[in-house]
C-alpha cells in the first residue's frame, strides 16, 4: 500500500488524538510496543475498500463454484447427511 504511514509508541497516549486526526487525512498510524508494530489506526475508507474487495473476491469464488461441473445438492440433502 502506498498510503502515508507513521509509527506511534503505545506509551504515548497523548498522541492518540493526533493519530485519529491523521486517519481522517488518510494516514495510517502503526502502534508500536518497544519498536514492534502491534496494531494500526487506519482510515475508515481503507477498511471499506478492503471489505469491498473481500466481498468481490467471495462473489467471484461463488460464481466459479457455480460453474463447476457436477450435480447440485439441496440444503435439505446436506442437512439430512450432516445434521443441522
Amino acid at each position: 500500500m502506498s498510503e502515508p504511514a507513521r509509527e506511534l509508541p503505545v506509551d504515548e497516549p497523548k498522541l492518540l488524538a493526533e493519530a485519529v486526526d491523521d486517519a481522517r487525512l488518510g494516514v495510517i498510524t502503526h502502534l508500536t510496543v518497544r519498536g514492534e508494530r502491534v496494531a494500526a489506526i487506519v482510515p475508515e475508507s481503507m477498511l471499506d475498500a478492503l471489505r469491498a474487495a473481500e466481498d468481490a473476491e467471495d462473489a467471484a469464488e461463488a460464481d466459479a463454484a457455480m460453474d463447476e461441473p457436477g450435480e447440485s445438492v439441496s440444503l435439505e440433502e446436506l442437512e439430512a447427511e450432516f445434521g443441522r
